[in-house]
């Protein structure tokens, strides 16, 4: 583990097979003339279906890169990164993100939400590359929307999504 991250978490001792394992994996940056700084060395991680973790440490402890290293967004680290039974260190890049797209999600800190679109269609873009069909996505988006009470929410600055409820 790196020195300066801590990964905790409650483990679901019911589940053998882990849906998420690391094994080795490093990720490195050039400093030039054969320099690297390794944001992450050896790290061996496993988690199951329902574990609740939690990746803890310092500012450029390697955090972050951990979190876009198993979101599939960063590509240039070594080692095996097992997904749900599936050999991520062994697909071509485009077949990654076939599987980012179907599998991950992300909430990230600062939202990264388009600021000209209702939230209705910045829930409904990403829904959209997972294949999902528009009665599909427009279920799911709606039934989130009710979870958060986020209700009045629902219309659409151009009134081509669904219609808000009456309660707001």
């Amino acid at each position: 583990c790196v020195s300066s991250v801590s990964i905790c978490g409650e483990k679901n001792l019911m589940t053998t097979t882990p849906l998420i394992k690391l094994e080795h994996v490093e990720r490195s940056y050039s400093l030039g003339k054969q320099q690297f700084v390794y944001v992450l060395r050896d790290i061996n991680l496993e988690v199951a279906e329902g574990d609740f973790v939690s990746v803890r440490g310092p500012s450029g402890a390697g955090k972050s890169t951990l979190l876009h290293l198993l979101g599939m967004h960063d590509f240039g680290w070594t080692g095996e990164y097992t997904l749900d039974e599936t050999a991520v260190h062994r697909l071509k890049p485009k077949e990654r993100t076939i599987l980012r797209n179907e599998q991950i999600g992300f909430v990230f800190q600062n939202y990264h939400l388009l600021d000209d679109l209702p939230v209705y269609e910045n829930l409904d873009i990403p829904l959209s590359y997972r294949h999902y069909s528009k009665s599909e996505r427009t279920a799911l988006v709606a039934d989130t929307l009710d979870r958060f009470s986020i209700v009045g929410k629902k219309i659409s600055i151009r009134g081509n999504s669904p219609v808000a409820s009456s309660s707001s």
